[in-house]
């Protein structure tokens, strides 16, 4: 079973009508007005809803940080990749799919996730193998996004560029130093966006398989950024450019 915890993903979760739900557990005592609001949104599509000791909710959930509810579900189904290849945002009419080497963080995997929904992207791969996989950690981190936008999970990230290049898609991959400015890169095209571990960056056989290298231009006594806001920020200078390009088709048409 998959643990969902945290008064936002739960709440968000049942608006948006998830399947799956087995049972909400709360702890003894919780009466706040959002608890309250959880508790009759899921008796009205119903959810069993159970009361506990706030101990057994951590344990469950692996964290005292989880605000004292916890929702059991269906085990994550990750999608097929080429789900993410068909999915195409029809608000933001461009593809863009977020390959991550070996993030480690769930915190890091969540916040990432949390950005490509709201920023159109198609959805994201990671590896079955050294890296973070989707948990009740990095829903919370996401907000719920995780169940938003299809997440694939791949044995060979490699193999999976070969795939997405004979797809269409040209591969970007994010590199601190040495890489083309993140401004001067040209994303109108089908985008698969390679992000690196939090140590090493992009491993040196996935790295073999970028079409091009981006970096983004930084001042102060940094030389790097966090991997979430790294994913972001390039995420956001595709969104930039992608929707200037459609306004001028528009204006063409």
């Amino acid at each position: 079973m998959e643990v969902i915890y945290g008064i936002n993903p739960i709440r968000d979760l049942l608006r948006q009508n998830k399947d799956g739900w087995k049972k909400i557990i709360i702890a003894s005592g919780r009466n706040h007005s959002s608890i309250k609001e959880i508790i009759e949104t899921a008796r009205t599509k119903k959810i069993p809803v159970e009361f506990s000791e706030r101990k057994y909710l951590d344990k469950l959930a692996g964290t005292r940080e989880n605000q004292g509810i916890i929702g059991i579900c269906k085990d994550f189904v990750y999608a097929d990749l080429d789900i993410l290849i068909k999915n195409r945002s029809k608000s933001f009419n461009y593809d863009l799919i977020l390959v991550l080497d070996s993030i480690m963080d769930p915190q890091n995997l969540g916040s990432i996730i949390r950005v490509a929904h709201c920023l159109g992207a198609n959805g994201i791969v990671i590896p079955e193998d050294r890296a973070a996989q989707v948990t009740a950690a990095v829903n919370k981190a996401s907000a719920g996004s995780v169940h938003q936008i299809p997440v694939a999970r791949v044995v060979n990230l490699s193999q999976t560029l070969d795939y997405l290049k004979d797809k269409g898609f040209w591969i970007f991959g994010a590199e601190a130093h040495g890489g083309k400015s993140l401004r001067d890169a040209d994303f109108n095209c089908s985008v698969a966006l390679v992000m690196g571990g939090e140590e090493k960056g992009i491993r040196p056989l996935v790295k073999k398989k970028c079409d091009f290298l981006v970096t983004i231009p930084l001042t102060g006594s940094f030389d790097s950024l966090n991997v979430s806001v790294a994913a972001g920020i390039i995420q956001y200078e595709i969104f930039c450019q992608r929707s200037k390009t459609n306004e001028i088709k528009k204006q063409i048409n």
